[in-house]
């Protein structure tokens, strides 16, 4: 007997991100990742294929444990190890994808609260990435608690987006660095909160830029275009947000320091899934 799902996710671009203080935010971008489960009940071991070559199926194993043995198939246009949420949107893609093949509701507190804690758990990320993990589902912008996971707020969006690809490599992220002097950080989260996402992002840059060791610059030429634009997660990409006509000139500009990709703003969730209260730290 075979069970089958299929699902997608989107990429995440970053606002806030969690590291520092655990409070992250995130939007979702139109880059997609889609995954195919198969569950065989004669197969001896998981087996995972990422754009046609086999990997090691070790996180789809711990992941569906649950669930039982699986073939899982991933076609993927987001960039790996760039800071857009490529494992959020695997892990989203991969539990909601056996939810459907055994016919369970997808109730987003759930499928999010899985991928952050599988996250933990195989140490793909600092802090379960409940952020990225939820702009990845549900599309639009989110903030939220990751410790607590839970979310504070979750806005729609909707324009264009540009994502830069530098020539530079991915720096070295230490926490002490991160977490010495998190006033920046603070700032961005209050800029946040209030809705001036463009600070947030500015402020947030600011901070991990000097923190991680890449240059603040693309942001601040971004910004003289009247966009949003940051590092994304721990980087190396940068995006930006905007009018159509704004993100034009931010991609030529852009295009001096490495690959770009343009894009738009995920505007409505990636599946199908039930947004309850529950999924919110203030629910009454």
């Amino acid at each position: 007997m075979k069970a089958k799902g299929s699902a997608r996710a989107f990429a995440a671009g970053t606002v806030i991100n969690a590291l520092a203080t655990g409070i992250g935010s995130a939007f979702g971008i139109e880059l997609e990742t889609r995954v195919k489960v198969t569950f065989e009940e004669d197969l001896k071991h998981s087996a995972l294929y990422i754009n046609g070559r086999k990997s090691n199926p070790s996180l789809v194993s711990r992941t569906l444990k649950n669930f039982g043995k699986a073939v899982v198939e991933v076609e993927s246009d987001i960039p790996r190890r760039s800071g857009l949420g490529s494992s959020s949107a695997f892990m989203n893609a991969l539990i909601t994808a056996a939810f459907k093949a055994f016919g369970q509701e997808l109730d987003a507190s759930i499928i999010l609260s899985m991928n952050a804690r599988s996250s933990l758990e195989c140490r793909i990320s600092y802090t379960g990435a409940f952020d990225d993990a939820s702009a990845s589902l549900l599309g639009g912008l989110v903030i939220s608690n990751n410790p607590e996971m839970r979310l504070i707020k979750w806005k729609k969006l909707s324009g264009r987006a540009v994502i830069l690809i530098p020539s530079w490599k991915r720096g070295e992220v230490s926490l002490e660095r991160i977490r010495s002097d998190t006033s920046l950080v603070s700032r961005a989260i209050a800029n946040a909160m209030s809705g001036d996402y463009r600070s947030a992002m500015l402020n947030n840059s600011k901070h991990y830029c000097s923190a991680i060791g890449y240059p603040v610059e693309p942001v601040e030429r971004a910004l003289e275009f009247d966009v949003h634009a940051g590092l994304s997660g721990n980087g190396p990409a940068y995006v930006a947000f905007g009018n159509s006509s704004n993100i034009k000139e931010v991609e030529s500009m852009w295009k001096e320091y490495g690959r770009v990709i343009r894009t738009k703003l995920a505007e409505r969730p990636a599946e199908d899934v039930k947004i309850s209260d529950d999924l919110f730290l203030n629910h009454s």
